[in-house]
């Protein structure tokens, strides 16, 4: 069973005026990002709850946030639709334009992190490839405003949900629709997918929670929040989840069947939410202005999924090439979550369970896919 425990702090952090609209952790978590009412992005020292910087982004709210996988960039959506990047160690501008015509409601790059994609209030999913992000593919199905999204099978699919109660399944190499998982009897205001990619949570305006199995679009299971949906976060077990309602609440969940491992109430309402990296630790934007801090302990053991991608390699010795052969070698690679080592080899994919070469946090393998490429 995991618990939930609001992180102290020393001193009372310096927070935005107004609401926190949006928050991403940074891919080592040692930082969270923040934007706001105020149109400040924000950065904060997940370790203590300081506030590290702050930088002036825009003349309106910042309704979206993300920070990129490799650190290098921050990046901040307004209320007027506009996305720009900014560089974390100078915290000046590298570009900004006018991505969507109404506001941005999520940021979200892919596991490899060539690619992003962004949510409006303008019904539209857009693609955008990371150095060509004026030139976005469109994803078009949603009736009203798409409230966010969240990569599946390691990019290779979207999960958007929107105000018009509908959550959907794209395929991001065709940028085409690839099924209605259901429909919500409100709008659609949260949702995530699962570290093995064997679940989706979506959560509505009445409190509803749905739980869908990706692998034959099905509903598996349903519950009722006592508010408004407002952030879904899996665990890296893959089977445990937390919901966090409209009014503060925030409550560890087992999946299929909903149980209740514990809840803890914040002082604020709950704007939005992100999930550390290694999944010890939520961080919570407040109507309020401040960033909160959750620790969720009792997974400290539960193995990181990871998703392998297997290849080929060709390869030849003098001798064959001599005679005009060819050997092909299989080859995979993976990237564990803890300490974000690359790990590459050649022969059979590891399977099951297995320790990290690099740091030796126990990992397991969530999905197998074949590289769109051969190396």
């Amino acid at each position: 069973m995991g618990t939930l425990r609001l992180q102290t702090s020393d001193s009372a952090p310096a927070g935005h005026e107004g609401e926190i609209f949006a928050c991403s952790f940074s891919p080592d978590g040692a930082l969270v990002l923040s934007g706001g009412w105020d149109g400040y992005l924000r950065a904060w020292d997940s370790g203590n709850g300081s506030s590290l910087s702050s930088i002036a982004a825009a003349a309106k709210p910042l309704s979206a946030c993300a920070v990129s996988p490799d650190g290098q960039l921050w990046l901040s959506g307004s209320m007027e639709g506009m996305l720009a990047a900014w560089d974390p160690a100078s915290q000046t501008s590298k570009w900004t334009f006018m991505a969507h015509t109404r506001p941005i409601s999520s940021i979200r790059f892919s596991p490899d992190g060539q690619s992003l994609a962004t949510t409006s209030w303008d019904r539209q999913v857009s693609l955008r490839r990371v150095g060509r992000e004026r030139e976005p593919r469109v994803m078009a199905g949603h009736e009203d405003i798409v409230a966010g999204c969240r990569f599946a099978s390691a990019g290779r699919q979207l999960l958007s949900w929107s105000y018009d109660g509908t959550v959907r399944l794209w395929d991001t190499q065709t940028a085409r629709e690839v099924a209605i998982l259901g429909d919500h009897r409100t709008r659609v205001t949260a949702g995530d997918v699962s570290p093995d990619n064997q679940w989706a949570v979506t959560g509505g305006m009445d409190g509803a929670l749905k739980l869908w199995t990706l692998s034959d679009m099905t509903e598996a299971g349903a519950a009722v929040l006592p508010s408004e949906v407002r952030g879904l976060f899996f665990l890296p077990d893959g089977c445990s989840f937390v919901a966090a309602d409209a009014e503060g609440l925030l409550t560890l969940l087992s999946a299929p069947g909903f149980e209740v491992q514990d809840q803890l109430a914040l002082e604020s309402k709950t704007q939005s939410g992100s999930l550390a990296p290694m999944g010890d630790q939520l961080a919570v934007g407040g109507e309020d202005g401040n960033l909160r801090f959750v620790v969720i302990e009792g997974f400290e053991e539960a193995p990181l999924a990871v998703t392998v991608m297997q290849g080929v390699r060709q390869t030849s010795t003098g001798f064959d090439r001599l005679f005009g052969r060819i050997r092909v070698l299989p080859t995979y690679r993976y990237a564990c979550p803890a300490c974000r080592a690359e790990t590459e080899g050649t022969g059979p994919a590891p399977g099951g369970e297995f320790a990290c070469p690099a740091c030796g946090h126990r990992l397991r393998v969530a999905t197998t896919l074949a590289q769109m490429q051969p190396q």
